[in-house]
């Protein structure tokens, strides 16, 4: 009969280390997925500087090591220089599980000093429209505040989904 009733407690015991070890998961998971909900794309993104990244656009995935966060785009080397328009971005796929809070002194630059500097530098560039399959290829003749001329087309950033060159144009 002693052995029924240590059964029956050990297995009252176990139970309860199980319920409790449940519930502290449970917490766990809270506590993180409300963390989770503070946590913002650029943070994901920053965190992700130095290692591989691909990006799903709507036409094309482009795949490559980030180097570069500026405020509306994402710099990728690979094959090619790819400065790409955050807004373009239809998913991710990231080889970090990082988020980084510290602001780098260059992120406030975006898509027009990328074409600035690879017009100084007379670079030709390759540029993919958001609304159109294809791309626009020459030397940048003209950025503005919000546009840029190329091969005799004037361009707005907003309709620019990404744009390729051979250099880095923040190195």
């Amino acid at each position: 009969m002693d052995d029924r009733i240590d059964a029956l407690l050990a297995d009252i015991e176990a139970a309860d280390s199980a319920a409790q070890a449940h519930a502290r998961r449970g917490e766990f998971g809270d506590e993180v997925a409300g963390q989770a909900s503070e946590r913002t794309l650029r943070e994901r993104l920053r965190g992700s500087l130095g290692s591989t990244v691909q990006v799903m656009m709507s036409d094309r995935d482009i795949t490559g090591i980030a180097c570069f966060l500026g405020r509306d785009i994402i710099v990728l080397a690979g094959v090619e220089v790819s400065a790409i328009a955050i807004a373009a971005v239809r998913g991710l796929r990231l080889t970090t599980r990082v988020h980084r809070f510290e602001v780098g002194g260059l992120e406030r630059l975006g898509m027009g000093s990328a074409l600035r500097r690879w017009s100084a530098a007379h670079e030709e560039v390759s540029i993919d429209n958001v609304d159109r399959s294809g791309s626009i290829r020459g030397r940048c003749a003209l950025v503005g505040a919000d546009y840029v001329e190329i091969a005799g087309r004037i361009i707005p950033f907003t309709a620019i989904s990404a744009v390729h060159a051979r250099t880095n144009p923040f190195e």
